[in-house]
């Protein structure tokens, strides 16, 4: 490039420029750093202005050389901002140093100077045309330059036109100039200059690429390569796929595009301009074309530039291609210029002006880059460092990451093709369009062929032989893999004409093509195995050669190779020669060019590469190992690996299948042992792999590696792991990779479900279906399709037999692919379920299938939902219920968005002969009990009017065995309705009809309770107008279906308690009409009840939330004798008054059948009236039988039926005048036995009002006013209600507002019986918390004094003092009381414990004092008439030393006191020491507790010493933290040394010690069975019968110290040493101790740390034990030897009856067990056996059954977790059955499976002492539960049942339900995650209501669901043991909570309910929160895991408050914020929400 009057022009406008450069001097600095000399800059920058130092610096530039003045005037036009120079000095600097551009201005110059006319004519028109752009565009006149980093300079739009620029050179005004000849930058730049040197560029460039091709195209035919004409098929675009691989780009897992539910969005086929040309919404300019390797994305970008110079994609000025693996080649920096020019096409001149024009015109630049996946910097891209400097440079890498993101060169258009897996690397914020290539179809095969095949015979064999070969002609889809074939082939052609035997597999392709090329370089035409080999051999070393190139190129990611990269000249010339490598120029930088060589396609290099690390010797079986692995479809952007290949690992597999062995053993010089070793780690990887969890991608990856092993046994066992994984979502699926799916999964064993949903895939992908035999599932997803897939499909569907469910979802199938599919599912006898919701079918398409529903005789279920359906097409649908009989239910909703249809199955009584198969486990199985019964059950919102009535009707007519009709949401309205209800009687429907939401107004519903009159079948009708609307008709089953159904399910039955409290089977309650929300008022409810008045059998009533009013109220009740409702009416929120409170409450006495009013005048506006359902409406002479008249009659009273009333009042704020008026009337009430008046605000005054009614009130039983305020006046009111009511039981009043009576009610008798009822014979009265001080106690002792009867008295939580507990002492004679005072934390001091204490000698009844002054301690006072035995507990009271004194002298007057309690006290040794006077004083003494005391161990000594010959048995206790180790061993050895000391027992930090009366004289009761010649006459401690040491710190050395005393102690019955580490050593001692105690029962030693060699010294000692009946070595290690030597041991203890090895570790294995199961085998005697984890198996569990036949006195057995199998079992049985006295069996945590189990039912009948039974978590199926539940049968003794976590299912607990009536004695059971449903929870309850013993029942985690719990709940009545219940998951919610908290309350000693992890809300805390207090025994319930809110939680914390006997509610993870939870829990601490 000439650069030469660049200096000139510096020179002569030297002025103007230090004139415009000044103003961003600092700027222009800045960029001559790189140019001026560090000196140089500092002098300019010395300078004081900026025109200084600007001048100072063009004086410099001056001196240096042109090329650098030229690039820095360049750089710093671009970096300077718009405006900063005229535009005719940036033009003549611009254009310096271009000669041409020069020469064109001269000659311009000297025209202007000839015509200065014509030269100011353009200039008017210049500047008249820039004015009208102005005034259209004015942001055209003003287009800024960007800064320096943002777009470059070229882009800017500032240049003017050749006549303009002439024009300013004349015009002296530059700067007037200039603001009026602003032109374009597009006008500047096709300056005819440089417009015609872009022109000559373009031309070298069609030249230069023209030749290029046309060459390769001949090359390339020559070779039968694909040419460029064949190259291009179609192009797929996927609009959609940019903005969801954009949402993804962050993700790193290989499923990123292969997740569920997401759907590749609508492709579409385009040409290449179309793709290229397309309109997007987004000014992206980036295209990416994805394909798999071999489809031709190299040879498309060839094509493009070829299209290109025949004129194709003419919006291009230039295309520029650039292929990565050169692009890999360039090491250095350069700039955008060099890799334009340099490294695609030099311009021949003016390449700065050529340069030029492209900066300034990037729109019209196309540059490809192809081969993505092979570029070397792929993993940097997104970190690449970008620049918008066009002259600056950058690395390959940074320039493509800078054009990228359109930093340079903005607006050209980029194209680039990789493989689909490496598009995560690319950031995808700035694509625009993604495209795909796919390669061949069928046709371009054929098309291909002709072109390849000369022979037109030859032509014709292939083709014929393709189509024959489908695995072969799908392999042919790839171009590239279509090479090869066709290579292959027509070397097979040439040498025979018989049919030609192809591979099968890629591998052996490029196997043959590698031989097919060698053969080419012989000229022999013989074709045959030998040749073959020969020449294996002889081209050897040159293959092995061109197997480490291609080898070390993958793993350089190199895919050209310089000729100093070849290994050798030889292999060089081999690879030439045979065509293995081409040969290629490479452009370089710096016009250096030279030859690359590659390999013919980059598969071969991969297969090439595979080949050499199968017959390399030093890649090792391992290291093959851990370079196998798959490849996803997607790289991760964080994956390391760079290797750009895809196939390697399909070739490895295909080189480990046998048919390789030969070609392998030849290449590598091996034999086949070696070869075989390699493959096999192929395999085994395959394997292992197929265990993983993997993504379709991988999964497909798989299947093609399993394909080319050829191997079926490999492809079975992977088919087998990849069951139920066959999902293939979101990518394309080409023909061969649908070839080697079906490969392996024809391969497998079972059927499977195939998911290709939003997959792309052509025909011929979905036609290779119809040969897979193994899809039971199939599922497709795609509106890419529509009908054409439908067609194919439909062909393919009759020959998949063993399909069962079909699923094509948003496929856009319409009107024709309906055709198609209905006539193929016609025949598909074997198809059960069809999905072809969200399609296209229309009303037209939804009656084709409809029409062939009744020939689908197999089908269970279609669904036709979102298919654009309209009104007619659902009732067309619903038509179908009585057209086809075997429809089960149709369910339509959404306008036919949702439409099911389902049909029977198995079904006897259909008239269709359906398939008789049992479904398989992957298809939902439908209840049989359901099968009877159809079910239109849904037409929801689909605007049905009242016109459609009739239509809807004559269906409904015609369809005789409907269940439910589900018309809500739809358009009815009361005409509608109308309609609706006039033909509702012809209906045939037995169970529900849904109206909801239609609309409707009061007079619609007035007309639905007509349904009651008009509709017998009605039941229940339940509306409510609120929005949304509830309108449901429910109906009872007709006589005729429930014939039907009889042997499918029972009637329906309700639980209920009769009248006299027994629990009966009675028919469900009659009709139930429900008007909520219907603003009803008086006017309404005249006219419904002139309808009711003739319904004789409605059950409910339900009017809440109405605008009845008190007239309403009245009017109500004036109707009652009326209103045939027998059960209860509901007239809640209906804005009642007292008044009305007071009519409803005369009710009670007017209709004799009312049970109860329920009124609440508050926020809960209740109101109820319930009625006695048996006797409403009934008279005498309906009575069964005169004994019922009889008992009724004197239960109650009399002969008039009256019944148990009750009325319950809440938030009726009354005075005493409505207080008197109520009671009034309540007193004329016979029969009323429950008063609530909870939550009032009563005042005194009213309640002495009502306390002074109280004797009126007959009947009564309970009075309640909880939740008032109560004073203390009214406390002592309360109290006093005592004296006032003879009939009053017991009184409890708490001053937080709980307050209830209960009374005696008086005994019914006959009229003429006239004596008075006797009096109640004990009250009780409990004023906890009331406050009660000084005065009120003086009141109350008042009262407590006329008190004859009083029994308990509680005054606990009071505040009572001390001088109101001395008063009480004194008071104590003259009180009443029988049993008990309770004075517990009323804030006393110890002075009024004394005053408590003396209580025991100044009044005669008093026989228990207990004092405790800490803050959870209880003191009270006991009474009996009979005092025999006295005990005075004192706790926690600190006496000081003159309290403790008096205390002392207290007790010591005492008479009888047998117990004497002083735990806690802190007295010391000086108060221990004064104690022990007292104690020896205190004859009768029995029991003395000194804990926590304080004492040290020289004080218990001398109590030791003074007890020594006190002649008393007395056991004394301590507790001391120095009673441990040391101390511990001294108390013990201080024990021994007296004589009346018997037993002697330490655990952890308590002392036992049991003195016996005269120890010496107790020698011969203790001689027991041995005689007295074997007793030591030395003996010192004769008495010493126990020493129990558990947990205290003795070790080896203190139990050494022990010894010798311990000696001393022959007679010893009982010696235990739980838990201290007294190790080997310890054991020795002990070994010595052992022989002394000759009659010695009981030995534990319980994890005392022994070991091997402590357990044979232990030995030796227990066989001198001959009397020990029970031994204990429990958590020791005995190890091998050990386990030896105690097994020799144990045949030697005759007397041995218990044995405890449970977890004893031991590393003996097998051979110990069974030594040890050998040694008890001689056992004889023993009664229980204790192996728990022992581990014995089946050998041990073997020999043991053999010592168990020998012992007919064994009771106990367990083996828990002793891996004991079904063979173990059978020996078990075998062993225990002669066992009859067996009590447990606990087989807990084995594997004994059915067939142990069934062994095991075999001889449980013979255990007719069997307790319990264990066999939890033992694999045991239904087979073997069914035998263990009907052997149990015949084992009444049974109290525990354990078959938890065993698949037993519903069959075993169905069995098991029918024995449960014969085990009288159950108490446990538990079935803890057996796979229970509904069906099995209500047998099971059914059989627990004939268990009443019943405590425990354990049901977590079975899906019994809501009907399994409600028939539980229902079955809870008659359980009155059970003690705890657990449904932890059990998946049911709120509709059960009513019945399931009723159910609880009959539980009377319930104290567990675990009701976690489910789905319980508010709602059932409610129900729960009601029920609690009437739950006595409740200690736990368990609510974690569930829905409940604040709302509910508060309503528990509310409950629980009267609720002290509740010891937690725990509610973790419900849906209550912290802080409310935080709030509760301060309420109340036992609000639980914490974790376990």
């Amino acid at each position: 490039m000439s650069t030469s009057g660049i200096k000139e022009v510096l020179e002569s406008n030297h002025g103007h420029l230090v004139e415009c450069l000044s103003l961003e001097a600092d700027r222009v600095l800045e960029e001559a750093r790189g140019i001026l000399s560090e000196e140089e800059l500092n002098l300019a920058m010395s300078q004081g202005t900026n025109v200084e130092k600007v001048s100072l610096l063009l004086n410099k530039l001056m001196t240096k050389d042109n090329d650098t003045c030229k690039k820095f005037i360049e750089t710093v036009i671009i970096i300077m901002p718009c405006n900063s120079f005229p535009m005719c000095l940036e033009n003549m600097l611009m254009t310096a140093g271009d000669n041409e551009a020069e020469g064109l201005l001269r000659q311009q110059l000297n025209e202007s100077n000839s015509d200065n006319t014509q030269v100011e004519s353009s200039i008017t028109d210049a500047g008249r045309k820039r004015k009208a752009a102005q005034v259209a565009n004015p942001k055209s006149t003003e287009v800024k330059r960007s800064r320096k980093g943002n777009h470059c300079k070229a882009a800017a739009v500032k240049s003017s036109s050749v006549a303009t620029f002439t024009s300013t050179l004349m015009n002296p005004n530059l700067q007037e100039m200039d603001s009026t000849s602003f032109q374009t930058g597009e006008e500047y730049l096709n300056l005819p200059a440089i417009s015609e040197s872009a022109e000559d560029y373009k031309s070298l460039m069609i030249k230069s690429i023209s030749q290029k091709y046309e060459a390769n195209i001949t090359k390339e035919d020559e070779m039968k390569q694909v040419i460029l004409d064949q190259t291009f098929r179609s192009l797929t675009m996927k609009d959609g796929n940019v903005a969801k691989l954009k949402e993804r780009i962050d993700a790193s897992r290989d499923d990123v595009f292969s997740s569920p539910g997401l759907e590749e969005s609508q492709d579409s086929v385009a040409n290449l301009a179309e793709f290229l040309n397309r309109k997007h919404v987004s000014n992206c300019r980036v295209h990416i074309l994805l394909g798999k390797a071999g489809t031709g994305k190299t040879k498309l970008m060839h094509k493009i530039c070829y299209e290109w110079t025949r004129g194709a994609v003419c919006q291009f000025q230039y295309i520029f291609l650039f292929e990565f693996r050169q692009l890999n080649l360039i090491k250095k920096s350069i700039d955008l210029k060099s890799m334009l020019f340099d490294l695609f096409l030099q311009p021949e001149r003016n390449s700065h002006s050529v340069f030029r024009f492209i900066v300034g015109n990037p729109k019209k630049i196309l540059i490809l880059f192809d081969g993505f996946d092979e570029f070397a910097g792929k993993a940097s891209v997104r970190t690449s460092a970008v620049s918008s400097d066009p002259n600056a440079p950058l690395s390959v890498g940074q320039l493509f990451s800078s054009l990228y993101h359109g930093k340079l060169l903005p607006g050209c258009t980029i194209l680039i093709t990789s493989r689909p897996k490496d598009i995560l690397c690319l950031p995808l914020d700035v694509v625009g369009q993604v495209g795909e290539v796919s390669g061949f179809n069928q046709c371009k095969i054929e098309e291909y062929a002709s072109r390849f095949f000369k022979d037109s015979e030859h032509n014709r064999q292939a083709t014929c032989h393709l189509q024959k070969n489908r695995k072969v002609l799908n392999m042919c889809s790839i171009p590239a893999m279509c090479w090869v074939v066709f290579l292959c082939l027509e070397h097979l052609l040439s040498q025979s004409c018989l049919e030609p035997k192809l591979p099968h597999t890629m591998t052996q392709f490029y196997i043959k093509m590698l031989t097919v090329f060698l053969r080419k370089g012989t000229n022999s035409k013989v074709a045959n195995v030998n040749t073959e080999n020969r020449l294996l051999n002889k081209h050897r070393e040159e293959i092995q050669g061109l197997c480490k190139l291609a080898r070390k190129g993958l793993q350089e990611s190199k895919s050209v190779f310089y000729l100093r990269d070849l290994l050798s000249e030889k292999v060089t010339h081999f690879a030439s020669s045979y065509g293995f490598l081409t040969t290629f120029e490479v452009k370089t930088i710096g016009q250096n060019q030279e030859n690359g060589h590659a390999f013919v396609h980059l598969t071969l290099q991969e297969f090439l590469a595979a080949l050499h690390q199968m017959i390399d010797s030093t890649i090792t079986d391992q290291m093959l190992k851990r370079r196998f692995y798959l490849k996803s479809k997607w790289t991760s952007k964080n994956d390391v690996r760079n290797e750009f290949t895809d196939a390697v690992h399909i070739f490895l597999s295909g080189l480990a299948s046998k048919g390789c062995k030969q070609f392998l053993s030849i290449l590598s010089s091996k034999n086949e042992v070696w070869v075989q070793k390699k493959q096999k780690a192929i395999l085994q990887n395959l394997q292992k792999l197929a265990t993983t969890n993997l993504t379709g991608p991988k999964i497909i990856e798989l299947c093609h590696c399993v394909y080319e092993t050829q191997d079926c046994d490999l492809a079975r066992e992977v088919a087998a792991h990849l069951k139920s994984k066959f999902e293939l979502r979101n990518f394309r699926l080409t023909p061969v990779d649908m070839t080697v799916l079906t490969f392996v999964i024809n391969s497998g064993a079972c059927c499977i479900c195939l998911d290709i949903g939003g997959c792309a895939m052509d025909l011929e992908s979905v036609a290779v279906l119809g040969t897979c035999k193994n899809i039971e599932i199939f599922v497709f997803k795609s509106r890419k399709y529509e009908d054409k897939f439908a067609g194919t499909l439909s062909e393919i569907i009759p020959k998949v037999n063993s399909l069962k469910k079909l699923i094509l979802t948003s496929c856009s199938i319409g009107m024709k692919g309906a055709i198609h599919l209905s006539s193929a599912l016609k025949i598909c006898h074997h198809l059960e379920e069809i999905n072809l919701q969200d399609n296209e079918l229309g009303d037209a398409g939804i009656a084709v299938f409809v029409d062939a529903l009744p020939q689908m005789g197999s089908l269970r279920k279609i669904e036709l939902g979102g298919n654009n359906i309209t009104v007619d097409g659902i009732l067309n649908i619903a038509n179908a219920i009585s057209t086809c009989p075997n429809i089960l239910h149709i369910q339509v909703s959404d306008c036919g968005n949702i439409a099911t249809v389902q049909f029977f199955t198995g079904s006897t009584i259909t008239p269709i002969n359906r398939s008789s198969g049992s479904l398989s486990p992957l298809m939902e199985c439908e209840g049989n009990h359901e099968a009877l019964l159809r079910k239109l059950r849904y037409l929801v919102n689909c605007k049905l009017a009242a016109q459609h009535v009739q239509a809807l009707g004559r269906i409904l007519q015609c369809c005789p065995q409907l269940a439910s009709l589900d018309l809500s949401g739809n358009e009815l309205k009361d005409h509608g309705l109308r309609r609706f209800v006039e033909i509702l009687p012809d209906f045939h429907i037995s169970k529900l009809i849904n109206l909801s939401n239609n609309g409707i107004s009061k007079d619609g519903v007035l007309c639905l309770a007509s349904v009651l009159k008009k509709c017998p079948k009605v039941f229940e009708l339940e509306v409510s107008l609120i929005q949304p609307q509830t309108v449901l008709l429910k109906l009872a089953e007709q006589q005729e279906d429930t014939e039907l159904r009889d042997e499918w399910k029972s009637p329906p039955v309700d639980f209920r308690l009769s009248y006299t409290g027994d629990s009966k089977i009675v028919p469900a309650p009659l009709r139930k009409l429900s008007l909520t929300n219907c603003c009803f008022q008086l006017e309404h409810l005249e006219e419904l009840g002139s309808t009711l008045e003739n319904c004789n059998d409605v059950a409910e009533l339900d009017l809440s939330n109405n605008s009845l009013g008190e007239m309403g109220i009245k009017k109500l009740v004036e109707l009652l004798p009326k209103l045939h409702v027998s059960k209860q009416i509901n007239i809640s929120n209906n804005f009642s008054s007292l008044a009305g409170v007071l009519c409803l409450a005369g009710c009670l006495n007017r209709v004799r059948d009312i049970t109860e009013v329920t009124i609440s005048l508050g926020k809960s506006g209740k109101g109820l009236i319930k009625f006695h359902e048996k006797y409403r409406f009934q008279q005498e002479q309906e009575f069964e039988t005169p004994s019922e008249i009889l008992s009724f009659g004197t239960k109650y009273g009399n002969k008039d039926l009256c019944v148990p009333k009750k009325i319950r009042l809440e938030e009726c704020e009354m005075d005493v005048e409505t207080m008197r008026n109520l009671c009034l009337i309540l007193e004329q009430c016979s029969g009323l036995t429950e008063f609530d008046l909870s939550n009032n605000a009563l005042s005194d005054e009213v309640i002495a009002e009502l306390l002074n009614h109280l004797p009126g009130l007959h009947d009564l039983k309970i009075l309640n006013i909880t939740d008032n305020i109560i004073s203390p006046d009214a406390i002592l009111l309360l109290a006093n209600s005592l004296n006032i009511c003879e009939n009053v039981l017991e009184v409890e009043v708490r001053a937080s507002g709980r307050a209830s009576i209960s009374l005696m009610k008086k005994a019914y008798r006959l009229k003429d019986n006239g004596k008075k009822p006797k009096p109640p014979c004990s009250q009780i009265l409990s004023l906890k918390e009331c406050n009660l001080g000084k005065r009120s106690v003086e009141k109350l002792f008042g009262i407590l004094e006329r008190c004859k009867d009083l029994t308990e008295l509680d005054l606990s939580c009071n505040l009572l003092g001390d001088e109101e507990l001395q008063r009480l002492r004194d008071f104590l004679p003259k009180l009443h009381v029988l049993k008990l005072i309770d004075v517990s934390n009323n804030r006393i001091s110890p002075a009024a414990a004394l005053y408590l204490v003396e209580s025991l000698n100044t009044c005669s009844s008093v026989v228990e004092v207990e004092v405790s002054l800490s803050s959870h301690g209880r003191s009270f006072i006991k009474f009996a008439k009979r005092c025999e035995k006295k005990v005075c507990s004192v706790k926690e009271c600190r006496f000081k030393e003159e309290e403790l004194l008096k205390f002392f002298s207290i007790i010591e007057r005492c008479t009888h006191l047998t117990e004497l309690n002083l735990a806690g006290n802190m007295m010391g040794d000086e108060g221990l020491r004064n104690l022990v006077e007292v104690v020896t004083n205190l004859k009768d003494l029995k029991e003395l507790n000194l804990q926590r005391n304080g004492v040290s161990l020289v004080a218990v000594k001398g109590l030791l010493m003074a007890l020594k010959d006190c002649p008393k048995t007395l056991t004394v206790r301590f507790e001391e933290p120095w009673i441990y180790g040391d101390d511990a061993a001294n108390l013990v050895q201080c024990a021994c040394s007296h004589l009346n000391i018997a037993d002697i027992g330490i655990k952890n930090n308590n002392v036992l010690i049991r003195l016996m009366d005269y120890g010496w004289q107790s020698v011969e009761m203790l001689r027991y069975d041995y005689d007295s010649t074997r007793m030591d006459t030395g003996a010192q401690h004769p008495s010493l019968r126990l020493i129990s040491l558990y947990q205290c710190g003795i070790e080896a050395l203190q139990l050494l110290h022990l010894a010798p005393i311990i000696k001393q102690c022959s007679h010893l019955l009982e010696f235990h040493l739980y838990r201290n580490n007294i190790g080997n050593k310890g054991a020795e001692t002990l070994a010595e101790i052992l022989p002394v105690f000759q009659g010695l029962k009981k030995l534990s030693l319980e994890s005392i740390d022994v070991s091997s060699n402590g357990m044979v010294k232990l030995a030796a000692g227990l066989r001198k034990c001959r009397s020990i009946e029970e031994i204990n070595l429990s958590q020791n290690k005995l190890g091998l030897e050990g386990i030896s030597e105690l097994g020799k041991t144990l045949p030697g203890l005759k007397q041995l009856k218990k044995i405890n090895l449970s977890r004893i570790s031991t590393d003996a294995g097998l051979v110990g067990t069974n030594m040890l199961a050998e040694g008890l085998r001689d056992c004889t005697r023993l009664e229980e056996i204790n192996l728990d984890s022992l581990m014995l198996k089946d050998s041990g569990a073997e020999l043991l059954a053999e010592g168990i036949l020998r012992m007919p006195c064994l009771k106990k057995l367990n083996l828990r977790c002793n891996s004991i199998g079904c063979k173990g079992a059978t020996h078990l049985a075998n062993g225990l059955k002669c066992s009859t006295a067996i009590v447990e069996i606990d087989l807990y945590g084995n594997c004994i499976e059915d067939v142990g189990a069934l062994k095991l039912a075999d001889i449980v009948p013979n255990m007719k002492n069997l307790k319990m039974l264990n066999l939890t978590q033992n694999s045991i199926t239904a087979a073997g539960g069914e035998g263990l539940a009907q052997a149990l049968a015949q084992c009444p003794s049974v109290e525990e049942i354990h078959l938890s976590t065993n698949k037993i299912g519903d069959q075993t607990v169905k069995k098991l339900a029918e024995a449960l009536s014969k085990l009288p004695c159950l108490k446990i059971l538990n079935l803890h995650s057996s796979e229970l449903t509904a069906d099995g929870g209500g047998s099971l309850a059914r059989g627990l209501m004939l268990c009443p013993s019943i405590e425990v029942i354990s049901l977590p985690e079975n899906r019994i669901g809501n009907k399994g719990v409600m028939d539980l709940a229902m079955a809870l009545r008659k359980m009155t043991s059970l003690k705890k219940l657990d449904l932890q998951l059990t998946r049911f919610d709120d509709s059960v909570a009513e019945d399931l908290a009723a159910g609880l309350v009959c539980c009377p000693n319930i104290e567990e309910v675990i009701l976690s992890w489910n789905n319980i809300s508010d709602e059932s805390a409610v129900r729960l929160a009601d029920a609690l207090p009437r739950m006595r025994s409740l200690k736990k319930l368990d609510l974690e895991g569930n829905n409940i809110t604040a709302a509910g939680a508060e309503k528990l914390a509310a409950s629980l408050r009267q609720c002290s006997f509740i010891e937690v509610i725990r509610l973790w993870k419900n849906k209550v914020s912290k802080d409310k939870e935080q709030n509760l829990h301060e309420q109340d601490s036992r609000l639980n929400f914490l974790p376990v």
